[in-house]
């Protein structure tokens, strides 16, 4: 299941988020969404654990937590279509995330590349 990282300082990197999120289950693979240049990301993320019950603990207990001076929001994802219209209340391009594969698949919190 995946779950959506929001208001990430553009330092956080997805090592950061492996670190966090790995004392609260498996993680499966982290995706920092990238910015308009290689060096910057867009402020958001989304986490893949193994399954619901990990995912609402991982909601449960970052929710609301500071990291690097901002106050995390981290949710579920949602179904595509409730997903498109909450990209667009942020002002992103439709099918902005479509030709995205920059994933780092992980088994046991390693990094399989």
């Amino acid at each position: 299941m995946n779950v959506y990282i929001g208001n990430l300082s553009r330092t956080v990197t997805e090592a950061d988020l492996e670190v966090i999120f790995e004392g609260l289950g498996h993680i499966v693979f982290t995706h920092l969404v990238p910015g308009s240049n290689d060096h910057d990301a867009r402020g958001y993320a989304f986490v893949a654990v193994a399954d619901e019950r990990q995912a609402a603990l991982a909601i449960s207990a970052m929710n609301g937590k500071y990291l690097k001076g901002l106050r995390l929001i981290v949710r579920p994802v949602l179904d595509r279509a409730r997903q498109a219209r909450a990209l667009r209340a942020h002002s992103m391009p439709p099918g902005s995330l479509e030709g995205v594969a920059r994933f780092r698949l992980l088994k046991g919190g390693q990094a399989l590349d």
